[in-house]
């Protein structure tokens, strides 16, 4: 049982455009690269540079904007929004897998403050549920081609890993937490559930409550089918789920659990997922609760559940819950 504290309160065309880079001193094949001068990038006002030695890590990260942002955009909103010298990442792919040189291999970056010169930062432009198949592959070439260009391999990491961000986006991350696996097929790509809370739900004592999810963010294979209700995945799949709700109207020291329940379409039949532990702080409580990895079967749906063991009556007020799901 797993215990925490509350917290408050397409194969890929050859790009026209693009250049192949040839500086690859250990040999392998190259990686094709759209250059600044064809993005038509602006002049740095200064830069910074490091050797090959001080690279250890290879970051990613996502724009957080619209697939159709452009470079130059990105580049300006740095420049002239943040006032940085320069597009702050090394390197831009977009969601066709194609690759933009940024401030290029051995500059420092401005992408992620203590790790600019030991990182190599990589930026998928587009928002969380963005990424493609083109894209990770674009991603996964500039990893392999930064490990031949020091002669080790990097540190893959993800932005949040190195600075208190949800970049670069649940689907990204967990990508980059899996390895970064090469060669990933479309059909291999999850498929993405975001939903949240529309309305509060009662929380009485020693009863588990099925969560509610009124609003739908991202469901294209559509799990949520039920919209309004609870269900979040359907089976049969292999899942990552996370669900956060806010409690409120519990005595601090009011100990609670969480769960996540596998539901036979059929009704009745229940198998019940890891167990997390929680104890009400002064005030709202958060519940922050995960299941890296697990599987669910064919003919069953998996729901989110909150209990708490007070005297009395506390309120669900908010939450949401994200999902990646590789059908199976």
């Amino acid at each position: 049982m797993n215990r925490y504290s509350a917290v408050r309160g397409e194969h890929r065309r050859r790009n026209p455009y693009a250049f192949r880079s040839r500086c690859n001193p250990l040999g392998g094949p190259a990686v094709d690269i759209i250059s600044r001068e064809e993005w038509g990038a602006r002049a740095p006002r200064s830069r910074s540079t490091v050797t090959w030695g001080n690279r250890t890590e290879f970051i990613v990260h996502y724009s957080e904007g619209p697939t159709t942002q452009s470079v130059r955009s990105i580049q300006d909103f740095h420049m002239d929004g943040r006032g940085w010298s320069d597009i702050g990442y090394n390197f831009l792919v977009d969601v066709q897998g194609r690759i933009y040189e940024g401030r290029g291999w051995l500059t420092v970056g401005a992408h992620a403050p203590g790790h600019n010169s030991s990182g190599i930062g990589v930026c998928m432009i587009g928002r969380d549920g963005d990424a493609t198949s083109a894209a990770t592959r674009s991603i996964r070439a500039l990893y392999d081609e930064a490990g031949r260009r020091t002669g080790r391999n990097l540190a893959k990491l993800g932005h949040r890993d190195v600075y208190a961000t949800s970049c670069p986006g649940d689907q990204l991350y967990a990508w980059v937490r899996a390895g970064m696996p090469a060669e990933i097929e479309e059909d291999d790509m999850p498929d993405y559930v975001s939903v949240g809370m529309t309305e509060g739900q009662e929380l009485p004592p020693n009863t588990w409550v099925t969560v509610n999810w009124g609003k739908e963010y991202s469901d294209s294979a559509h799990h949520h089918w039920n919209q309004g209700g609870p269900s979040l995945i359907i089976g049969s799949a292999r899942y990552a789920l996370t669900a956060n709700v806010r409690i409120e109207g519990l005595p601090p020291g009011t100990e609670l659990q969480a769960r996540a329940i596998e539901n036979a379409e059929s009704g009745g039949h229940v198998e019940n997922g890891p167990i997390a532990e929680y104890v009400a702080s002064d005030g709202a409580t958060f519940l922050h609760y995960n299941v890296a990895a697990d599987t669910v079967r064919n003919g069953y749906r998996v729901r989110f559940q909150v209990i708490q063991y007070g005297a009395g009556t506390g309120r669900i007020t908010d939450g949401s819950a994200k999902g990646l799901v590789w059908s199976t």
